[in-house]
């Protein structure tokens, strides 16, 4: 077995307020299905309206994973992002004897770095030292040792290992150890090994355009290490951090302080809640003020093939068979994935109230952001947690930030379809982005978040292209300076749906020569001016975008416009409006005021009467609807409605019905 074929990379997705008495809503996807008749998300309108609300891109991003393998220079030390050690001549095979503070008690080998070979930096000389003495020489690698010296007195030796230019790989081999070594640090061309810097300059060039970082991979969320307990957690003293057990705390403090930055952290799904409060302390205590912290609990628990859905669902499995009276199951459902949606929001929420705890109230919402992510393309996942959360708990907006999904772009049908060219490729992301809005029901995820007094941020987003097939040409597009402009339309579609923080997935440099896509902004981070890279800067430099509503007020729209609907006959009036029956509209105001509004309907006979909420807010209760005889659509008498700036969830109720109505259009001035 080659060091090469050991490589492995984690796997991505498949494919993929005014006080007023609050209500307890139902689900808002649940009926909008009905009101579609049951059908899919229906195509979104080519054109909208301008409304002249503008914002300003918001960038963040992901962090590429720790690995020998990766084309991000992040740690200085090489050791830090090395293989488990192994045996000297076959140091991929990880099989070497360690003792209790994790260093090899004999010889031993050590996998540093792989696919390296199109990586600038990568040669030169590195500077390596430890505590002990051994013989070292290099295996399977293109590089000489030189200059070895062992200084007695503080019983260190230091060496260079030169690695020729075109390298692809480095290894090295510890023999005549007489019991192991320790300290080992191997530290990268143009620095020193006395007092290393953490990172690279390099590293922390690239990532000083983005605002805030996202660490799930450096935590190794998506494994299930057991990581439940604080005394269990990585540490700084762990020789080596590409592993199931992720990046320590303290270093992700670290980048955050050094760059500026501020996180987005994932709570281990096994967290118990002493985890929390340290990690909790630990933040307040040594991060810089000023910078905030956005808290998932864990990452895409909705997502099957991630062990943390399964754990989610036994875990919410076993509360309501061991407490009866479980706040799970406070309406008596018996829906296993009801029990588990409704968990994440729960764990997020007691998460929260632990930083709570600590912080206090005032950095809720502000120091504090607690994001509660769901499944983009089926916003009933975060709504059945949000709905919970109100049931038992009171106004997500106490325990919640914000919102998240990720709207990816990709090539649709032809994800792993093999003999694409590089035309085709971009062709096929350019249809995916036409049709962005649709399939990833950004109406309705918009609609969601404003009617719970919710921010609506990505955790993750960009271009997918996971999967076999058209490898080549799914590399070429990555670079084609096209790509850039498909970028740029993505990120206005976004804006112009009403999102706000956009975590572009991933940061750093990808290699983009296997199926596990070219999430990576470039293939070299000293290819700088990348078509993505590109694009994002432009994007953040940008003037504020300005923001698209169909339902534009001050002025009037179809009845039939509720949330997520598109009909074909947009002024067909809405019939069968029973009692109980509501219709969601999300408008869009220019600025913070009362409205009137008006509805316009046919209303057969007296007994019929509606309730108007925004916002999660009742507005108005019972109001009757004139009589005005069927085929005739008039005016009602205008209802008073106080809208935020920007988007705003409309709730019409059918309160009571005789012979019913059919309502036309929907007017706010």
């Amino acid at each position: 077995m080659t060091p090469r074929s050991r490589r492995t990379q984690p796997p991505r997705r498949k494919f993929r307020h005014a006080s007023a008495t609050r209500l307890i809503p139902g689900l808002l996807f649940a009926a909008s299905v009905a009101a579609c008749g049951g059908g899919g998300v229906p195509p979104q309108p080519a054109e909208a309206p301008v409304a002249a609300v503008a914002t300003r891109t918001a960038l963040g991003a992901n962090l590429p994973p720790i690995a020998d393998w990766s084309a991000t220079p992040v740690y200085v030390d090489l050791v830090r992002q090395a293989r488990r050690f192994g045996t000297p001549d076959a140091p991929w095979d990880e099989a070497a004897t360690l003792g209790p503070d994790g260093w090899p008690v004999g010889d031993f080998g050590v996998f540093l770095m792989t696919g390296q070979s199109r990586v600038s930096g990568t040669s030169g000389t590195y500077k390596v030292a430890f505590r002990g003495r051994a013989v070292v020489g290099v295996v399977a690698s293109n590089a000489v040792v030189a200059n070895q010296v062992h200084d007695a007195a503080r019983n260190r030796t230091t060496l260079d290992v030169v690695l020729a230019d075109g390298a692809d790989q480095l290894a090295l081999k510890f023999t005549q150890t007489q019991g192991g070594i320790n300290d080992l640090v191997v530290v990268r061309p143009g620095y020193e090994p006395d007092d290393p810097p953490l990172f690279t300059r390099a590293f922390l060039d690239h990532i000083a355009r983005f605002g805030t970082l996202r660490f799930m991979d450096w935590l190794a969320t998506n494994t299930d290490s057991g990581n439940g307990t604080w005394d269990a957690r990585p540490t700084p003293e762990r020789v080596r951090y590409a592993s199931k057990a992720g990046v320590p705390w303290e270093h992700v403090i670290a980048l955050a302080n050094e760059a500026g930055k501020d996180l987005w952290i994932n709570v281990p799904a096994r967290a118990d809640d002493g985890y929390v409060r340290e990690l909790a302390r630990l933040l307040k205590a040594t991060l810089r003020p000023g910078l905030r912290i956005y808290v998932e609990y864990s990452n895409e628990v909705w997502n099957g093939q991630f062990p943390q859905f399964a754990l989610n669902v036994a875990l919410a499995s076993a509360d309501v068979r061991a407490n009866p009276r479980s706040a799970l199951a406070y309406d008596g459902t018996t829906d296993v994935q009801k029990l588990a949606f409704r968990r994440v929001a729960q764990r997020l929420k007691e998460i929260g109230d632990i930083f709570r705890a600590e912080y206090g109230e005032a950095a809720m919402m502000t120091t504090i952001r607690p994001v509660l992510s769901g499944q983009v393309v089926q916003p009933y996942v975060t709504e059945i947690g949000l709905a919970f959360v109100d049931a038992v708990y009171g106004p997500p907006a106490r325990y919640f930030y914000a919102i998240a999904g990720a709207p990816y772009f990709n090539l649709g049908p032809l994800q792993t379809s093999e003999g694409l060219d590089t035309e085709q490729v971009l062709e096929a992301m350019e249809r995916s982005i036409a049709s962005l809005a649709a399939v990833n029901a950004f109406e309705k995820n918009r609609g969601l978040a404003s009617w719970y007094g919710l921010r609506w941020i990505a955790y993750e987003g960009g271009a997918d292209t996971f999967g076999a097939g058209s490898i080549a040409a799914k590399a070429a597009a990555g670079m084609d300076p096209r790509m850039e402009g498909l970028c740029l339309r993505y990120l206005q579609a976004w804006n112009e749906a009403g999102g706000d923080l956009f975590m572009w997935f991933t940061a750093g440099a990808g290699q983009w020569t296997s199926p596990y896509g070219t999430f990576e902004l470039t293939t070299d981070l000293a290819v700088s001016d990348a078509p993505k890279i590109r694009c994002l800067d432009k994007a953040l430099s940008a003037q504020p975008a300005v923001t698209r509503g169909r339902n534009a007020v001050p002025g009037s729209f179809a009845a039939s416009s509720w949330l997520g609907n598109a009909p074909a006959d947009a002024e067909a009036p809405v019939r069968h409006l029973h009692p109980g029956r509501y219709l969601d509209y999300l408008v869009h105001a220019d600025r913070a005021r009362a409205y009137a509004l008006t509805l316009t309907a046919e209303v057969g006979a007296p007994g019929n009467s509606v309730d108007i909420a925004v916002n999660g807010t009742r507005a108005a209760s019972d109001v009757a609807l004139a009589v005005t005889g069927w085929g005739t659509a008039l005016p009602q008498p205008p209802i008073p409605v106080n809208l935020d700036r920007g988007f705003n969830t409309l709730r019409l109720t059918t309160r009571a019905a005789t012979t019913g109505y059919a309502l036309h259009r929907l007017e706010l001035r």
